[in-house]
């Protein structure tokens, strides 16, 4: 996917508000995709040339990040990348768990028949899916992958709820992709898993889609954890390997 340019001296130049919007969503990618490191220093110069943007519009992004929980500042020194550990991915996972099967039930409850349709063109579109064994066909997994569970929550008719969950998957996307060498896509059959999750809530059963949701979440925890992605100290490292389908 092409990202449009930054450079401000372009013939179409856009307005600052406009470079501020598109700093942010390089930076928020970057960072959620592991370009960025954990506790990695984030220089105003140095992100100004990287991504051809002036200084006023990069402090703009990141303030706005550090909303967003991905960048943190500190007095003096400046911003950095949001550190990862052991014990917020756990807790992240807990929250994600009882967030999202507020608004599984609340889907299920209220959901129609669009969002039937919409759930099982979803679910089409990531079975359909290459697994993502190089960058290209991972970006594409990804993308049918949060429309997945987007398609299975958006039922539930709470504003707030699924804006929380859209910021908790964020969150557990950095994890996700900062161990993306870590093991084999064939480790684990996500398709049976989307699958039973897709059935139990067109049966408009949800204590079996949240029990089979909480074990989805709990299942890709279990094995970012186990791959070393985290250390003692709580810093990210990279392991060889192939980009795992979590």
């Amino acid at each position: 996917m092409d990202l449009p340019s930054l450079n401000p001296a372009s013939s179409s130049a856009p307005n600052a508000r406009s470079l501020t919007t598109m700093a942010f969503e390089r930076l928020r990618s970057d960072i959620l995709l592991g370009e960025l490191k954990p506790d990695e220093r984030l220089r105003i110069q140095g992100l100004s040339e990287r991504y051809s943007v002036g200084a006023t519009a990069i402090r703009e992004a990141l303030s706005r990040l550090v909303t967003d929980g991905l960048v943190e500042s500190e007095d003096q020194r400046g911003f950095c990348v949001a550190p990862v550990s052991r014990e917020e991915l756990q807790d992240l996972t807990a929250t994600r768990v009882a967030v999202e099967q507020i608004a599984l039930r609340g889907a299920i409850a209220h959901g129609g028949v669009d969002w039937e349709s919409h759930l099982l063109s979803s679910f089409h579109r990531l079975l359909r899916a290459p697994l993502p064994l190089n960058p290209s066909d991972a970006l594409q997994w990804s993308q049918v992958h949060r429309q997945f569970h987007e398609s299975l929550l958006a039922g539930c008719g709470s504003t707030w709820t699924l804006r929380l969950c859209r910021l908790l998957y964020d969150k557990s996307e950095r994890y996700r992709n900062l161990a993306d060498r870590a093991t084999t896509p064939h480790s684990r059959d996500t398709v049976t898993e989307h699958r039973q999750l897709m059935d139990a809530a067109m049966a408009r059963d949800a204590e079996r889609a949240c029990e089979l949701l909480s074990e989805h979440f709990w299942e890709t925890t279990q094995i970012i954890l186990k791959a070393g992605l985290i250390t003692e100290s709580g810093k990210a490292r990279r392991s060889p390997g192939r980009k795992a389908a979590l």
